[in-house]
């Protein structure tokens, strides 16, 4: 089977780390996104329930189960894009790996070019925000 890149390998490797680098900003801005619609969205309803004199249980169970839809959603969504950036990561550090930049010596004498790589997950802090914000409007809903 012959190989297309045969020859280029560097501009293969390149081409592959913009497109990952680039995915991976979009990921982060498509979290960001997500999750500050979701937090409006509480804090919008959470404001107009605060203001409102005691609900019907219906219209309470009603609001109940779409905020919870609305929080399921948004936690399945992102999950889905931090499994998918990790995903990311590992392909950069491969490309990272074939590049020699986690090797000391190769670019710099005794020392790798990229310092060892730590992940930071974000999704615990976005599933905690989406879980007291829930908990915030299921206690305003459900006041005595």
């Amino acid at each position: 089977m012959t190989k297309h890149y045969q020859g280029h390998e560097f501009e293969a490797l390149k081409l592959r780390y913009e497109d990952q680098v680039a995915l991976l900003r979009t990921l982060t801005d498509v979290d960001f996104k997500i999750f500050t619609a979701f937090f409006t969205l509480q804090l919008l309803l959470g404001s107009f329930l605060a203001t409102q004199p005691a609900l019907i249980p219906k219209l309470q169970w009603g609001l109940a189960a779409i905020d919870a839809v609305l929080a399921a959603l948004s936690v399945k969504l992102l999950h889905n894009n931090h499994c998918r950036r990790q995903e990311i990561a590992d392909t950069i550090s491969n490309i990272n790996a074939a590049l020699g930049f986690a090797e000391p010596g190769i670019y710099i004498e005794s020392l790798p070019l990229n310092p060892p790589y730590t992940r930071r997950y974000w999704f615990k802090w976005y599933f905690f925000g989406v879980v007291v914000s829930s908990l915030g409007i299921a206690l305003v809903l459900f006041r005595a």
